[in-house]
């Protein structure tokens, strides 16, 4: 068996290729197919798996996850389920966010950043699953007479904003339409979730898939846009956590570049399951993927 020597990363720790080549296109499937995994998936594998100190597999994580999700992206792109539109909205605070999220990882307990990790992971995928009641018909109402509030730049202390043509320009709400559906974006809520997101990638090392998928369905984006969607923008974001890592000698090359690769191949098949599974199956696998991973690195946090 050959074993490669990260002797300029973490010396003494080896690894067999041809393992983490193959965890690499199991990542790139399960990325491409649901849009998250990356380092949801490729954290864990590196701490628990080759014994990594965490920021070293943060670093790495991001570092692997820029070349899988340009991958995804692409093949989403092509099968006509990603937004760009949307992944712009998305990116515009991502990138920002995770550049702070790198600087702040560094002053975090690495036993702390394993604890929040693992939580959030099991929190959002548990929300995730659960599936929602058809809601309610409401009753009909005879309408009232309507009153009209003033414009808003005349309503006090933002008198002096010219909101109309900030809106006119760049409008809060856009509808869009795919194959996956009708959807409308409401993009004050997107740049929020973007940026926060992207704060949680850059100190979490991940691409935000398990934070932002959700986020995007929950508020209105068809699962397989999100998808889609959501691999576009991590590729802006995760470009400036790891070079933010990379700056500080936290990321293992060999190690990235042989997870890049499988992942390339693995996305390529990820993408095209996309297409062919319900978007309630696609919920249930997101969640049975990600909690047993999240209470391992609890596990892993609590010294267990």
């Amino acid at each position: 068996m050959l074993d490669l020597y990260l002797q300029a990363q973490v010396a003494g720790i080896a690894f067999d290729p041809l393992v983490v080549l193959g965890y690499g296109v199991l990542v790139g499937i399960i990325t491409g197919l649901l849009g998250v995994g990356g380092g949801t998936l490729v954290v864990p594998f590196l701490t628990l798996y080759l014994g990594l100190p965490i920021r070293l597999a943060i670093g790495t994580s991001l570092f692997q996850i820029t070349g899988i999700a340009a991958s995804g992206a692409y093949q989403h792109f092509k099968l006509g389920s990603s937004d760009l539109k949307l992944a712009a909205v998305l990116a515009s605070s991502g990138a920002l966010m995770a550049y702070v999220g790198a600087v702040v990882s560094r002053f975090i307990p690495a036993d702390l950043l394993k604890g929040v990790f693992g939580v959030f992971v099991v929190i959002i995928a548990y929300k995730f699953m659960q599936t929602k009641k058809a809601p309610l018909k409401a009753a009909a109402v005879v309408p009232g007479p309507v009153s009209i509030p003033p414009p808003i730049q005349q309503q006090g202390l933002f008198s002096f904003l010219p909101i109309n043509m900030i809106t006119h320009y760049v409008p809060m709400d856009i509808h869009r339409q795919s194959r996956s559906g009708e959807y409308d974006i409401n993009v004050p809520k997107m740049v929020l979730l973007g940026g926060g997101v992207g704060l949680f990638s850059g100190i979490l090392g991940v691409g935000g898939g398990f934070l932002l998928v959700p986020g995007l369905v929950f508020l209105g984006i068809p699962i397989k846009v999100a998808v889609g969607t959501d691999l576009a923008q991590i590729v802006a974001s995760s470009i400036v956590g790891a070079s933010t890592y990379y700056s500080n000698g936290d990321v293992a090359l060999t190690i990235g570049l042989l997870l890049m690769a499988g992942g390339v191949v693995g996305t390529v098949i990820g993408a095209k399951l996309n297409r062919k599974i319900p978007s309630a199956t696609l919920r249930r696998l997101f969640g049975f993927i990600m909690i047993p991973l999240g209470l391992l690195m609890v596990k892993s946090a609590l010294g267990y």
